[in-house]
C-alpha cells in the first residue's frame, strides 16, 4: 500500500543537503488566477526541492523532504486557494477521509482516526495508517518500505490548503518529528 503511494506521490529528487535550515517558498494559483504563497522552514540535514505540479489547469508546487537516511519522507502539496473546501476542522476531516479511502483495505487499521495537528498559523487534522505488509518486518534503507503514513489536511489563513503526507516507521522517529516541525512552520508568504 504505502508503496504505491510513496510512486504515485514521489517528485525526482535532486537537490543537495542544505547545511542549514532553508526557507522554502511553495505557490499555488487557482484557474481564476487567485494565488496561495507559504513558506516552509526545513532543518539542517533533510534535503528538500519544490517541483510544479500543473493539474486540471491550476498551477501547484509540491515540497519533498527527505531525512538523510530516508527513511522518512514529507510530502506537501500546495493546493490552489478555495474558500469553502475544508474551512474548519470537520471540512478538513471529510476531505481526509475521502484521501485515505484508498490506503484503508491494505492498512492495520482500516479506518481514519482523525486527530489535530498543532500548526502555528492555521489548523490541520491527520491520521496514521499502518502498511500491512511492513509489520514485523525491520526498517530499510530507502524509500518505498515504510511502515507507517500520517495523512494530513491543513489550512493556513482563510483559504490556502495544503495535502500532507508522511512516510516514516514508528512515531518517535527524531526525524519524523522533525518533518512535524516542518509542517507546523507553514506560515503566510505574502
Amino acid at each position: 500500500m504505502l508503496r504505491l503511494a510513496v510512486l504515485l506521490l514521489s517528485v525526482a529528487a535532486g537537490a543537495a543537503e542544505p547545511a542549514k535550515p532553508q526557507e522554502l517558498p511553495l505557490t499555488s494559483t487557482s484557474l481564476a488566477g487567485k494565488a496561495s504563497h507559504l513558506v516552509a522552514t526545513v532543518p539542517a540535514g533533510f534535503s528538500a526541492v519544490v517541483k510544479p505540479m500543473p493539474k486540471f489547469g491550476s498551477s501547484l508546487e509540491t515540497l519533498m523532504v527527505d531525512s538523510a537516511d530516508q527513511r522518512v519522507r514529507l510530502i506537501i502539496t500546495l493546493l490552489p486557494p478555495n474558500d469553502f473546501l475544508g474551512r474548519d476542522a470537520a471540512g478538513l476531516e471529510k476531505t481526509l477521509r475521502a484521501n485515505c479511502a484508498p490506503f484503508l483495505k491494505e492498512s492495520v487499521e482500516g479506518k481514519v482516526t482523525p486527530f489535530p495537528l498543532q500548526l502555528k498559523h492555521g489548523i490541520g487534522v491527520a491520521t496514521f495508517l499502518t502498511d500491512k505488509a511492513e509489520v514485523g518486518k525491520p526498517a530499510t534503507q530507502g524509500p518505498e518500505h515504510y511502515k507507517l503514513m500520517t495523512n494530513a489536511m491543513i489550512r493556513i489563513g482563510d483559504a490556502t490548503l495544503a495535502t500532507v503526507t508522511i512516510f516514516h516507521d514508528t512515531k518517535e522517529q527524531a526525524d519524523y518529528l522533525a518533518a512535524i516541525k516542518v509542517v507546523a512552520s507553514l506560515r503566510p508568504d505574502r
